[in-house]
């Protein structure tokens, strides 16, 4: 058969495919709107960056997933179960493709620490699993994995990277360069905002009332936590605001973590915050006979503009922690970091951190060396 001729032929077979090919582009074509009525929306997002660390003995530069947060994928479902109660419905996965987000140092190579690939290892891990009732008038119910009712610690900042610690690498463990040895600590260890995080969990969020919204949660075990949260505009101010408690089953690390903070914005971008929080009780240290009551405390400070470019926003952040006796007494930790994120059409995000945290457990007979971590990296959101 000649070229002409397979031309010809390859031609005609790709128009014939073209249209009688079936077309599926809407959600409700499909499938995905039709079960029991309810709307069902795919969103998530592919986080990919590159990752240099460094803790004094050993250094590296490792593909990692994401940031402050891995690839991710979440169904969101939508209903309405009478005129005035509405329900929905949230499942969210940690999807990584490689490395797990904030490569370690390995301990299996001793002093050399190298960091490890970490491979697909955990890649695939439960964020949400969450029912949620919605009454018009009385407030909402929440019934699975989710956000706790003190996971409110408040920012404004845009680039989203408000933390209470290392925000990558915090496994990396810390090296003691007067003895020459890896130790067995990891740097993101050493710091805690003490506001809640995710857990499995029977929550009430009461309707808000004058800006104040207050929240109460039962969690799995026994522990027990409230928040109360606050937002308001007052002229060119944005104003949010938290205070938590937590209450905890006994044999945990403290009877009770307390926590507060706030954040304003200005509409010309700028924006501030601040958060506070300590342990207390005599559960000790995961349960053993020695009391650890720590405490820490952070600023922010940020600054959004679209003037820089006309694609879309750019948003500068720093951050500065400091945190006392979080997971063991007398080790003292400090974080600061350095946060850019460039907003860009059809969902990318572009971002590059640097930070610098440094440890001390007020004995001469040890010297921590720092851990810096930068991360450059891109995220596509759908």
């Amino acid at each position: 058969m000649s070229i002409k001729t397979t031309l010809k032929t390859s031609v005609a077979a790709a128009a014939l495919f073209a249209v009688s090919a079936p077309v599926v582009s809407s959600p409700a074509e499909a499938g995905l709107a039709n079960g029991n009525d309810n709307g069902v929306v795919i969103s998530g997002s592919l986080n990919r960056s590159l990752q240099y660390v460094d803790n004094g003995n050993s250094n590296r530069w490792v593909h990692t997933d994401g940031g402050t947060d891995n690839s991710r994928l979440r169904i969101l479902v939508s209903g309405q179960l009478t005129e005035s109660i509405k329900v929905g419905g949230t499942w969210e996965a940690n999807l990584p493709s490689s490395n797990r987000q904030g490569s370690t140092t390995s301990t299996d190579t001793g002093v050399q620490g190298s960091v490890t690939s970490g491979g697909d290892q955990n890649a695939f891990g439960f964020r949400k699993s969450d029912i949620k009732f919605t009454h018009a008038t009385m407030g909402s119910l929440s019934l699975g994995q989710g956000a706790v009712a003190s996971n409110n610690k408040p920012s404004l900042d845009s680039t989203t990277n408000n933390n209470a610690g290392m925000s990558h690498c915090g496994g990396m463990f810390i090296f003691d360069k007067t003895a020459g040895t890896q130790t067995a600590t990891t740097a993101g260890g050493q710091f805690s905002s003490y506001f809640g995080g995710r857990a499995d969990r029977l929550r009430y969020d009461a309707p808000a009332i004058g800006g104040f919204s207050a929240s109460v949660s039962l969690r799995d075990g026994g522990a027990y936590d409230a928040g109360l949260k606050y937002g308001a505009t007052y002229g060119d101010i944005t104003v949010a605001a938290a205070i938590q408690g937590q209450h905890f089953a006994s044999g945990a690390s403290a009877t009770e973590n307390i926590g507060a903070g706030v954040a304003v914005k200005h509409t010309s971008g700028l924006s501030a915050g601040y958060h506070i929080g300590e342990e207390h009780g005599t559960g000790g240290n995961a349960g053993t006979t020695t009391t650890i009551e720590g405490e820490s405390w952070g600023m922010e400070v940020g600054y959004t503009t679209k003037s820089m470019s006309s694609l879309g926003s750019t948003s500068f952040n720093v951050v500065y922690t400091e945190a006392d006796e979080t997971a063991a007494d007398l080790f003292n930790a400090e974080s600061t970091q350095f946060h850019i994120r460039q907003k860009l059409p059809a969902g990318i995000d572009v971002y590059a951190s640097y930070e610098v945290a440094s440890f001390d457990d007020g004995s001469t007979a040890t010297s921590f060396d720092d851990i810096s971590v930068l991360l450059i990296g891109t995220k596509l959101s759908f």
